[in-house]
């Protein structure tokens, strides 16, 4: 999906209008967040390029909706077993010309850049079900077991105070494992949400399973997925989702998922997603991983 002007200014224009129709008067509500909702950062990366990517990406597109200065950037660490990169952070000071600064959110941190660029970084974990079937844990910090079956793993998810999202994968929502997903969706007793993927190629159909999602209320997210190679390591803030008016930056863990918890749609998705030769490279590459 290609970023287009006019997603982008009506997505505004919306958060600009009162419920009598009168403008606003506030600046705060120019402001868009850009959520990427999929962020890995593995150990072949050097993290300052992560972080400088993603603020890149997301600076492009607003400058070429002349909305440069109205706008705040956030990544959603999705980690899994045996990773600790945002704990990492959080005891850091700095990584290379980014301050890292705590939030009174435990699963939060503010990054500021030496000539002003700012982040939000957002803790969560990668899940594996028992069904062998990803669950991204939004707002979780701490390290999460992995195995149990889809509907025991979202519920603990839920009840642990974080927000189960299930992202879309290759190959992962057919047969059976679809079967289980379109069951979670249909019959899920917590506020269950599904994401899109960078990864996914710009001409592959909309998956059957975010128009049931679609169908049930339950909003379809977006993140990028980068790969674990140095050539993906500054792909985060290449495509996600944009939410209305600034977070607040004493709490962004907490504004923002009260924001998730109450979206009543799907929100807007910003960026590009993978071509049809880099699609077919990206899974060769895994599958080549997957035999080493």
């Amino acid at each position: 999906m290609h970023p287009t002007a006019n997603a982008y200014k009506a997505m505004v224009a919306g958060a600009l209008l009162s419920s009598t129709g009168r403008a606003r008067v506030s600046p705060d509500s120019h402001t868009a967040v850009f959520v990427d909702g999929h962020v890995h950062v593995y150990r072949c990366y050097d993290v300052q390029q992560v972080f400088d990517g993603a603020w890149r990406h997301v600076r492009a597109i607003t400058a070429k909706n002349g909305l440069a200065k109205n706008f705040q950037c956030v990544l959603i660490f999705t980690e899994s077993k045996g990773d600790k990169v945002f704990a990492e952070l959080a005891e850091t000071k700095n990584v290379g010309r980014w301050e890292i600064s705590r939030t009174r959110d435990s699963s939060a941190l503010c990054l500021r850049r030496d000539d002003d660029a700012r982040l939000v970084l957002v803790a969560g974990r990668q899940l594996v079900s028992a069904e062998r079937l990803e669950v991204s844990a939004y707002f979780l910090a701490q390290p999460f077991a992995d195995g149990a079956p889809l509907d025991t793993l979202v519920t603990q998810v839920d009840r642990a105070g974080g927000v189960p999202v299930l992202p879309w994968g290759v190959g992962k929502w057919f047969g059976s494992r679809g079967r289980h997903v379109e069951s979670r969706l249909m019959h899920s007793k917590v506020r269950l949400m599904v994401s899109d993927n960078g990864g996914r190629p710009w001409l592959w159909p909309t998956p059957r399973l975010f128009r049931t999602a679609k169908r049930q209320g339950i909003p379809v997210l977006a993140g990028t997925d980068p790969l674990p190679r140095v050539s993906e390591q500054q792909q985060a803030g290449r495509f996600g989702f944009m939410l209305k008016g600034p977070l607040s930056l004493e709490t962004p863990a907490q504004d923002l998922k009260h924001r998730l918890l109450s979206l009543k749609c799907s929100p807007v998705q910003y960026g590009a997603r993978v071509g049809v030769l880099n699609f077919f490279r990206n899974q060769l590459f895994m599958q080549v991983k997957r035999v080493r």
